[in-house]
């Protein structure tokens, strides 16, 4: 036994010195002090990032361009998104971070489906050391996120009140298509009602939150809205695909032409609806730099330097004037 002990120590002493004295590989090692090693250097020891993304639904394409200017944001060669689509349900965008910080996420970027509902999710990251950033939409407490990167939504409900006020010139009855659960559609809604007030002429008939988000969940609303109402001169919708289940809705009844929709994404397929005169205007989001200014803070957070903890970007509204801009 003590033979083979010896064996051993002398094997691990060899291939020491053999280190020591150089490596057999062919790779080439540029000259210490130079360029070129700092860089070789700075590759061989920088560690690879991983950034969890959390996308309440990834079938609406607000989200598919914020994944994408965030994976073009990626600095490191070896660096890496770890996204998942919670798909609009709240358990399993708790399951999807637990899940994150399981692979050893180094930071985690949230799109909350409730923006109070979302509280144990961040005090489960709070609780692995792992930082989080709210993207989209903020939290109900901010003191559990680094960061929070929204648009200004408040802006986007009043420009689309504008929109929709100048358009009937100053009277007409509208409904409302809402998804209070998140914040970033509340402010939304709020900043809708509070410039629509302006107008004393403009009634808002009924308001109605979606289940989630999306066409199939506002299609029956506006049903229901459609056959309540003779009259309905404007509908809101908090974003591009519950304008779509609007809009296919007054089609089915005939009412398309005689009422004006206003949403908010300012995304292709709510261009497409400008363009064909189904809807009157979105409130257009800035989904590239959303996403490059969520990964910009990533990498700040990680090394340690102070970011702003909350960036608002721009709004604008889309409308057929200026669509093709």
């Amino acid at each position: 036994m003590k033979k083979i002990i010896a064996t051993v120590l002398c094997l691990g002493l060899m291939v020491s010195m053999l280190s020591a004295c150089g490596s057999t590989s062919t790779t080439s090692t540029p000259a210490a002090g130079s360029a070129a090693a700092s860089t070789a250097a700075a590759s061989t020891t920088a560690k690879a990032i991983k950034i969890g993304v959390s996308a309440p639904d990834l079938t609406n394409v607000f989200f598919i361009q914020i994944r994408e200017a965030m994976k073009a944001a990626l600095t490191g060669p070896n660096d890496q998104l770890i996204i998942q689509d919670a798909a609009g349900d709240q358990n399993k965008q708790m399951n999807d971070v637990a899940d994150m910080i399981s692979q050893g996420c180094n930071i985690i970027c949230i799109s909350s489906i409730n923006s109070e509902g979302v509280r144990a999710t961040l005090e489960a990251c709070k609780e692995a050391n792992i930082p989080v950033i709210a993207f989209n939409t903020a939290v109900k407490d901010p003191t559990l996120v680094k960061c929070t990167v929204v648009s200004d939504n408040v802006a986007a409900g009043q420009l689309c009140a504008q929109a929709l006020a100048k358009a009937l010139n100053g009277k007409g009855k509208v409904v409302e298509i809402t998804y209070s659960t998140t914040e970033v559609c509340k402010n939304r809604q709020v900043g809708f009602e509070t410039e629509i007030a302006k107008y004393p002429d403009i009634k808002i008939l009924q308001t109605r939150d979606v289940e989630k988000a999306k066409s199939d969940y506002s299609q029956p609303i506006m049903v229901d809205f459609i056959n309540a109402n003779k009259e309905i001169d404007g509908v809101f919708t908090i974003n591009d695909p519950t304008a779509r289940g609007a809009i296919a809705a007054l089609k089915e009844a005939g009412k398309i032409a005689t009422t004006k929709v206003v949403s908010v994404d300012g995304s292709d397929e709510g261009k497409g609806f400008i363009r064909s005169g189904d809807m009157l205007a979105s409130a257009a989001q800035d989904p590239a730099k959303i996403g490059k200014t969520c990964i910009e803070a990533a990498y700040n957070i990680i090394a340690g330097k102070t970011v702003d903890a909350k960036v608002v970007v721009p709004m604008s509204i889309i409308t057929k004037e200026n669509v093709g801009k």
